[in-house]
């Protein structure tokens, strides 16, 4: 069933999805086109109102915690400036080299909040900024 999942997030979702054989969970590589913010759990809900219904993969780490899948940092744009203007909401960001660990069968503590639609994932500019936004609402 794992592998299973892994195929479904390569080939309909196009993640660079892979199971660690150690742990035993699907992970995904960042880049180009993946990225993710960590985000506390109430900024995460007051951030995903101000966002496209169903517009961001969203899963949950245990209760404390959402992740929310972007795309990945564009050309041009400072992963540095990103880091530290999100530091400040106790937020996370999830670049490349880094890898995201997936919801995966059999493994409870991460579950979607809200599946990814295709391939597409909204830029990581976008989603940081209704995070942003969200601390003042």
């Amino acid at each position: 069933m794992v592998e299973q999942r892994c195929q479904l997030y390569q080939s309909y979702f196009e993640l660079e999805a892979f199971r660690d054989p150690a742990r035993g969970d699907i992970r995904v590589a960042t880049g180009p086109t993946t990225a993710g913010l960590i985000v506390p759990r109430e900024l995460a809900v007051k951030a995903a109102t101000l966002l496209e219904p169903g517009s961001v993969p969203v899963y949950c780490v245990g209760r404390a915690v959402w992740v929310f899948v972007t795309g990945g940092v564009p050309d041009g744009f400072s992963p540095r400036r990103l880091s530290i203007s999100l530091f400040w909401c106790g937020v996370v960001p999830v670049l490349s080299p880094s890898v995201l660990v997936l919801p995966t069968p059999g493994v409870r503590r991460r579950c979607w909040m809200s599946v990814p639609y295709g391939p597409t994932r909204p830029p990581i500019r976008e989603v940081a900024a209704a995070i942003i936004r969200a601390t003042t609402v």
